[in-house]
């Protein structure tokens, strides 16, 4: 092999094709019919029995003088029954040898081999089967020897993409390069994973939504020559595609490439994942570690712990929690490996731990993230999939704990607010006022026993609950709470007279508005939300 990086070069050396070995001077060849010589030739046969084809491997070459259809009337359904044969088992070419058996080639054989796209040669009777024999299984040793050494320097060379800092960007710009066009990695959704070059990723990606989802795939788009190979990494379906407008380059090294991509890739993944799992065990005992409390004399060695998280000492943190809203079991895995990604590829200083139980909406995750703008646009990308509650800034590790339940604390005001159709997924606590904090951290089972006591009677009249409702949420307006719901004014004025004998105080009593507001606080913020 020459230097390292370089690729391996199409001369003598290279794969015999039909296209040299007819070319080659003293085996007395010439072309009888087929226009595409590209073939690798993979060993020559001298075969004059029937259903000679399954004695053949792919890319091997028939020789025969006809000898079975010697002495009798051939009729050219049996000729086209041996190039059928050949075809199918992807026979590269057939050397016909004149002479012994018959004067030329029989015209019978050559039409069923026009037809069938098979390459056809006459052999001079002059030139002995065994010396073609000889020299194509000595060239298909070479050939053997050269696609040993492709496949290690393509190896080798998309093995680099792995200590990029992003290694799946970096092997598709290599497989650009190697097939002097464009390269691209396709979701299964057809999005776009990573592309290069000016190919036409769209038309080449409808093309392929056109076609069968399973193997392989050549075809074109207008001057573009396509190869795409569909795999799995990690559980996800991909589909890559290299494209050139080199036919010639695309057909010889297409396969292979997408092939040793696919490997590479894989290792990828493989490794992408045991450092994955490591961060994780790691993450889970520091965040353990974190929640039970940890001492003043172990704050500098948790900052260490936390450095390869992307941690600085001193900087101001915060605390989230976050389920998944969709807590179907197929889909938690892998929504718990898309937050991982998405952290790895912002290069967000997180450490995330899952908590090993999982209630009904899904395992609930705790992290222990740097304050500031990066970590905000990743809880609000978060927030689509995920509620989430985040804590107060802090900067002390050693006051995690009570961040924790601010978190916590925040989450449950998030779920409250999703169960009764408010907007927002993302709930900061600092940011709630002090009645939204202190319901948050209320005892629910409490509360009930206490607001059926209360406000049993008005509960159950949906008509004035929604009337209380609005009215707080449009600042006691008796006029837009009428235009909110669709009824004259007095009639709002008369459910309000209502509500006021059920509470036995007037709604201008500062105590009567509070106690509904809080109440129904849940409800009025979700209004208000739906503005």
């Amino acid at each position: 092999m020459g230097q390292a990086g370089a690729e391996p070069s199409d001369d003598a050396g290279g794969p015999l094709t039909l296209r040299r070995l007819a070319a080659e001077p003293g085996l007395g060849l010439t072309l009888v019919e087929g226009e595409d010589l590209s073939a690798t030739v993979r060993g020559a046969h001298s075969i004059e029995i029937e259903h000679a084809a399954s004695w053949l491997r792919p890319g091997s070459i028939m020789l025969t003088t006809g000898l079975r259809f010697a002495c009798r009337d051939v009729a050219g359904g049996e000729w086209r029954a041996l190039v059928a044969e050949l075809v199918d088992a992807g026979v590269a070419g057939l050397l016909f040898g004149v002479g012994p058996h018959f004067g030329e080639v029989p015209p019978g054989l050559r039409h069923a081999a026009r037809v069938g796209r098979l390459p056809l040669l006459s052999v001079d009777a002059a030139t002995p089967f065994t010396v073609i024999e000889e020299f194509v299984n000595s060239g298909a040793l070479a050939a053997e020897t050269y696609l040993l050494r492709r496949t290690v320097w393509l190896q080798n060379d998309l093995l680099r993409a792995l200590t990029s800092d992003d290694p799946v960007a970096t092997l598709v710009g290599r497989l650009a390069a190697m097939c002097r066009g464009a390269a691209a990695l396709y979701a299964a959704s057809g999005r776009i994973v990573a592309s290069t070059g000016n190919g036409p990723f769209r038309l080449i990606r409808d093309e392929i939504d056109a076609r069968e989802p399973a193997g392989r795939h050549h075809f074109s788009v207008g001057r573009w020559s396509v190869t795409c190979r569909p795999f799995a990494v990690g559980g996800a379906a991909y589909r890559l595609a290299v494209a050139s407008q080199d036919a010639v380059l695309v057909g010889n090294l297409g396969d292979d490439l997408l092939q040793t991509a696919e490997r590479v890739l894989a290792a990828s993944n493989s490794v992408w994942a045991l450092a994955v799992n490591h961060e994780r065990a790691e993450a889970a005992r520091l965040m353990s570690a974190l929640q039970a409390g940890i001492s003043a004399s172990r704050v500098r060695q948790t900052w260490d712990r936390l450095r390869p998280f992307r941690f600085r000492a001193g900087s101001p943190l915060r605390v989230a929690r976050a389920t998944p809203v969709d807590p179907r079991p197929p889909d938690r895995a892998r929504a718990a490996d898309a937050v991982v990604e998405e952290i790895h590829s912002r290069g967000l200083a997180v450490v995330l731990h899952q908590d090993g139980e999982a209630g009904d909406v899904g395992p609930p995750m705790t992290a222990l993230l740097a304050a500031g703008e990066p970590t905000d646009e990743w809880l609000d990308l978060l927030g689509d999939s995920h509620l989430v509650g985040v804590s107060g800034t802090f900067t002390e590790l050693t006051d995690v704990p009570g961040f924790v339940d601010e978190a916590v604390t925040a989450w449950r005001v998030a779920a409250r607010r999703q169960d009764r159709g408010g907007l927002g997924s993302v709930v900061r606590l600092d940011t709630v006022d002090f009645a939204t904090w202190l319901m948050a951290r209320r005892d629910d089972t409490r509360v009930a026993e206490r607001f059926d006591r209360h406000f049993g009677s008005l509960a159950r009249s949906p008509d004035l609950v929604a009337t209380v409702v609005v009215f707080l949420a449009v600042d006691q307006d008796v006029k837009r709470t009428a235009e909110r719901l669709f009824v004259h004014p007095n009639t709002i004025r008369y459910r309000l007279r209502k509500v006021e004998q059920i509470l036995g105080e007037p709604l201008t009593s500062p105590r009567a508005v509070a106690n509904l507001y809080l109440a129904f606080q849940d409800e009025v913020l979700a209004h208000r939300a739906q503005e």
